[in-house]
C-alpha cells in the first residue's frame, strides 16, 4: 500500500493524523463544555420562571383570600371582581408548572381547589376558611416541591460537570499518547525501509552483487531501489568486462615477461659468453625487475580475482586457536630462521568465516610481521570475541608505521620502506587483507601502540548482518 504515495504525501498524512488526534479531542470538550453550558442556562431560567410563579401563586392566593372574606362581609360587585381578577392571576401561574411531570400534579391539585373556592359560589365562613387552609398548604408543598427538583437538577448538572472533568483528564492523558504511538508507527513505517535499503547499499558497496532490491516503502523509495537494481546490474556488467580485461593482461603480459626473463637469465649464466662485471650488474638489474614486475602482475591478478570474482562467502565453523596453529606452521621455517618467538593470547573459543579468505589475510599479516619484526624479537598474537564480533591482534617488534602513512598503507601498490635486508613487497597484500575482511563484514585496522605495528581483524560472525 505505500508504494502507491510519495514520501511527502506520507509525511502530510502522518503529520496530519498526528494533529488530528488532539484536536479531535478538543473539538469533543469543546462541545461538551458547550452543552454543560446551554443546560445550565436553562436550568436558571427555569429556576427563575418556577420561583417567580411560586411568588405570585401566593401573592394572589392571599389577594384571593382576603377578597373572598370581604364578600362573606359585604358582597359588593368591588370585592367580586378582584376576588376573579386573583383567581386568574393564580391560575395563569400555575399553568408554569404544566411542563413537569411531578409539579404537574401539583399545579392541578391547586386549580381543584380553586374551583371549589369560586368566588362566584355562595359560600360559607367555615368552608371558605377550609378551602384557603388546603390551598395554602397546597402551595407550600409546592414550593418545596419546587426547591427538591432544583436541587436535583443541580445535583444532576454537578454530576455531569463532573463526568465530564473525568473524560477531560482522560484526553489528557490518552491524546498525547496516541499522538505519540503513531507518530512512532508513522516513524517506524518511514525508517523501517530506508534502514533496509540502506544495509543492501552497504553490501552494494562491500562488493555483494546480485541483490534483491524489492523492498516495501514509498513510491519514491521504489524508484531509488529501482535505479539501484539498475546500477547493480551495471556493476556485474563492468566486473565481468574487467576480469575478462585482467585475464587479457595477464596473457599479454606473462607472455613478454617471460621471454625477457628467459634471456635475461641466458646472459646471467653467461651461457652465450662472458660477461664483464657492468654487464653481469645490468643483467642481475634486469633479472631483478622482472622478478618484482611478475610479483605485482600476479598479486594484481589474486586481487582482483578476490576481491570481485570470489565476493561469494563459504562460511563454516572454525577454532581460531587450532586456525592459527595451521597458519603458524606455514611460516616456521620464516619463524626458525630469524629465531622469532610467538606469544599467543586468548580463549579456546568457536566461531565461523571464510576458511580461504581468512587464511589470505593472516598469512599477510603474519608475513608483515616476520618481515619487520627484528631477529630473536616476538610477535604476539591475542584473539577472543566481542558481541557479535570475532577479532585477532597481530603485533611485531619492529619500527612501526609513520602516522602519515596508516591509511595509505592500505592502498593498492603501496610500498613502504623494505626492512633491512629484504626486497619491497607487491604493496597489494594488505589491500587483499582489507578486502577479504570487508567481504565477511569486518576490517582490518592499525590500532596504535607502544612499540612495533599491531594489526587488528575483525569480523562479523555467521547469521549476523
Amino acid at each position: 500500500m505505500l508504494r502507491y504515495f510519495s514520501f511527502r504525501t506520507l509525511l502530510i498524512i502522518g503529520f496530519a493524523l498526528v494533529a488530528l488526534t488532539p484536536s479531535a479531542a478538543l473539538v469533543q470538550l469543546r462541545y461538551g463544555l458547550a452543552g454543560l453550558t446551554i443546560k445550565a442556562q436553562q436550568q436558571q431560567d427555569q429556576a427563575s420562571d418556577w420561583s417567580n410563579a411560586s411568588q405570585q401563586s401566593q401573592e394572589q392566593a392571599l389577594h384571593l383570600e382576603r377578597a373572598s372574606r370581604q364578600l362573606l362581609i359585604l358582597p359588593e360587585a368591588t370585592f367580586l371582581n378582584a376576588a376573579l381578577s386573583a383567581k386568574a392571576r393564580l391560575e395563569a401561574a400555575q399553568q408554569t408548572f404544566s411542563t413537569h411531570p411531578l409539579l404537574r400534579h401539583s399545579s392541578q391539585s391547586v386549580l381543584q381547589l380553586l374551583q371549589k373556592a369560586d368566588p362566584k359560589r355562595r359560600l360559607k365562613k367555615a368552608q371558605v376558611n377550609a378551602l384557603f387552609s388546603l390551598l395554602n398548604e397546597q402551595l407550600k408543598n409546592q414550593d418545596q416541591l419546587i426547591e427538591q427538583q432544583l436541587a436535583q437538577q443541580r445535583q444532576q448538572w454537578l454530576a455531569e460537570v463532573s463526568q465530564k472533568q473525568k473524560q477531560v483528564d482522560q484526553l489528557a492523558i490518552l491524546s498525547p499518547v496516541a499522538a505519540l504511538s503513531l507518530a512512532i508507527l508513522m516513524a517506524v513505517m518511514f525508517s523501517w525501509p530506508i534502514g533496509q535499503l540502506k544495509r543492501k547499499i552497504t553490501r552494494l558497496a562491500q562488493g555483494q552483487r546480485g541483490q534483491s532490491w524489492r523492498l516495501a516503502g514509498p513510491a519514491d523509495l521504489q524508484g531509488l531501489a529501482k535505479s539501484l537494481a539498475e546500477l547493480d546490474l551495471r556493476l556485474v556488467a563492468l566486473e565481468a568486462q574487467k576480469a575478462q580485461f585482467f585475464r587479457h593482461v595477464s596473457h599479454e603480459l606473462k607472455t613478454p615477461l617471460a621471454v625477457i626473463h628467459e634471456a635475461s637469465s641466458l646472459l646471467q649464466e653467461e651461457v652465450l659468453g662472458n660477461l664483464n662485471q657492468q654487464q653481469k650488474e645490468i643483467s642481475a638489474m634486469v633479472q631483478s625487475n622482472v622478478h618484482t614486475l611478475r610479483q605485482r602482475v600476479d598479486a594484481l591478478l589474486a586481487h582482483d580475482a578476490g576481491r570481485w570474482l570470489s565476493a561469494g562467502l563459504e562460511i563454516t565453523p572454525l577454532v581460531i586457536e587450532q586456525f592459527l596453529a595451521q597458519r603458524l606452521q606455514q611460516w616456521r621455517i620464516l619463524l626458525t630462521k630469524k629465531s622469532l618467538r610467538i606469544r599467543q593470547s586468548g580463549a579456546a573459543i568457536q566461531t565461523s568465516a571464510d576458511h580461504a579468505k581468512l587464511g589470505i589475510i593472516l598469512d599477510n599479516l603474519l608475513l608483515n610481521a616476520i618481515r619487520f619484526s627484528p631477529p630473536e624479537g616476538e610477535i604476539a598474537i591475542s584473539y577472543g570475541q566481542t558481541g557479535q564480533q570475532s577479532w585477532v591482534e597481530i603485533q611485531d617488534q619492529g619500527p612501526g608505521v609513520a602516522s602519515e602513512e596508516t591509511e595509505s598503507i592500505f592502498e593498492p601498490f603501496h610500498c613502504g620502506p623494505a626492512p633491512e635486508g629484504e626486497s619491497a613487497g607487491s604493496g597489494i597484500g594488505l589491500t587483499m587483507a582489507r578486502s577479504f575482511a570487508q567481504l565477511m563484514h569486518g576490517d582490518v585496522e592499525l590500532i596504535p601502540s607502544q612499540q612495533g605495528a599491531c594489526f587488528r581483524l575483525h569480523w562479523q560472525l555467521q547469521g549476523q548482518p
